[in-house]
C-alpha cells in the first residue's frame, strides 16, 4: 500500500524505515531527525512502539521513557523542535532489528490512521491542551522507566493514540488515548503496590522486619 498525503504517520514512518535500510539512520539521533514536519507526534509514536512492539537489542524502558519524559516537558511548554542530550541521541541502534520493528508497526499503525478523522474535539489538538498532553506524556514515559511486570503495554499503546491524534489532529483519538494513559497507569501503580506488598510479606515471614 503505498503512503498517501492523508496518513502523515504511516509516510513519514516509511521515510524513515527507507533510511535505515540505507544506513542513514543508525542512532537514536539519526532517526529522530529524519521524521520532518511530523515532528514531536511522531517521536512520541516511534519511542513508544518498542514498548508495544518489544524486540531484543533496542534501548528500552528506562532510555525510551526518559527521552518521552524529555519531550513530553519541551512539547507541553510549546516547543516545535526537539532539543534533546547529545549523549542519548548517539546512541547506536541495530539496523536489523530497527527495520523489524518498522515492518511489524507499519501496518498496524495503518489500521489505526484508517480510523482517524481530522477535526473531531479540535481543542484537544490545540495550543491550549499542550499542557495537559505533555504532562500525560510525561507521566506515561515515566511509567516506561519503571521494571514493573508486564507494565510497558498499557502506556504504550496509549502514547501511540496520543502521538496519532496529534499527527492527524484527530481529539477523538487523543481523547482515548488518554482515558487509556489514566488506566494504564492505574495498572502500573496497582502492579507496583502488589510488588511492594508481596516483598513486605517476604521480609515479614523470613523474620527480617
Amino acid at each position: 500500500m503505498s503512503a498517501t498525503p492523508d496518513r502523515p504517520a504511516s509516510t513519514a514512518l516509511r521515510r524513515v524505515a527507507d533510511r535505515i535500510g540505507t544506513g542513514q539512520a543508525t542512532t537514536i539521533g539519526m532517526v529522530l531527525h529524519g521524521l520532518g514536519p511530523a515532528g514531536v507526534p511522531l517521536a512520541v509514536v516511534l519511542l513508544a512502539l518498542p514498548s508495544v512492539l518489544p524486540v531484543p537489542f533496542l534501548p528500552t524502558g528506562p532510555v525510551t521513557g526518559l527521552l518521552l519524559m524529555m519531550i513530553g516537558v519541551e512539547f507541553g511548554l510549546g516547543a516545535r523542535r526537539l532539543r534533546l542530550p547529545g549523549a542519548l541521541l548517539r546512541i547506536g541502534l541495530p539496523r536489523a532489528v530497527l527495520a523489524a520493528v518498522f515492518r511489524r508497526a507499519l501496518p498496524r499503525v495503518e489500521q489505526i490512521e484508517r480510523w482517524l478523522r481530522p477535526g473531531r474535539l479540535r481543542w484537544l489538538t490545540g495550543a491550549a491542551a499542550r499542557p495537559l498532553l505533555g504532562l500525560s506524556i510525561v507521566l506515561l514515559g515515566f511509567s516506561l522507566i519503571l521494571p514493573v511486570p508486564f507494565g510497558n503495554p498499557p502506556p504504550g499503546i496509549a502514547l501511540i493514540l496520543l502521538g496519532l491524534g496529534l499527527l492527524a489532529r484527530d481529539g477523538a483519538a487523543v481523547l482515548v488515548g488518554l482515558c487509556l494513559g489514566l488506566l494504564a497507569l492505574a495498572w502500573v501503580v496497582a502492579i507496583s503496590a502488589g510488588a511492594l506488598y508481596a516483598l513486605h510479606l517476604a521480609v515479614v515471614a523470613l523474620g527480617w522486619w
